[in-house]
């Protein structure tokens, strides 16, 4: 099983205040040995006594630095697989697209290494871009298969 890698809300945390190893584990639901870890991966702490403080401005830097290198910048010609976890290619070039208003689109395709389903929003002034970069279906609403129950309109009767 992949290791799990977390986000932590940052504005929990007081940037002027001295941490204890204990106080941060308790803050974001850890155990104490994960952020004994952080300490070993470059958080710095007054390691004078005991227990270890930690600033909170120092605690912000390093967990902000640890959550922006974990952002995958993907290519126009991209989408974000969350099966992979990576950046990739949309299968065979081809995607629907769906307008959302007037200045938004969502493009749909399939991972080309996983088949799984991907989408990302883009802007309609990239329309042109999009057009040239994909082998493109235009979708004016949902799809049937997208819906939870077919429209049948039993209500109406047919006359003989």
């Amino acid at each position: 099983m992949p290791k799990r890698k977390r986000t932590y809300n940052l504005r929990r945390i007081k940037a002027t205040w001295p941490y204890t190893v204990q106080e941060i584990a308790r803050l974001f639901g850890l155990h104490k040995n994960a952020v004994l870890r952080w300490l070993n991966e470059g958080l710095q702490a007054d390691r004078d006594g005991r227990p270890f403080l930690i600033r909170g401005d120092e605690l912000i830097r390093f967990l902000s630095e640890r959550q922006k290198s974990r952002k995958r910048k993907c290519g126009p010609t991209e989408f974000y697989c969350f099966k992979c976890r990576a950046p990739r290619e949309a299968f065979l070039g081809i995607a629907d697209v769906s307008i959302e208003n007037a200045s938004r689109l969502r493009l749909k395709s399939i991972c080309a290494t996983c088949s799984t389903p991907v989408s990302k929003v883009q802007s309609t002034k990239n329309f042109e871009r999009i057009e040239k970069s994909f082998h493109i279906q235009k979708l004016e609403g949902p799809h049937l298969i997208e819906r939870n129950e077919a429209s049948v309109n039993s209500d109406l009767e047919v006359p003989a």
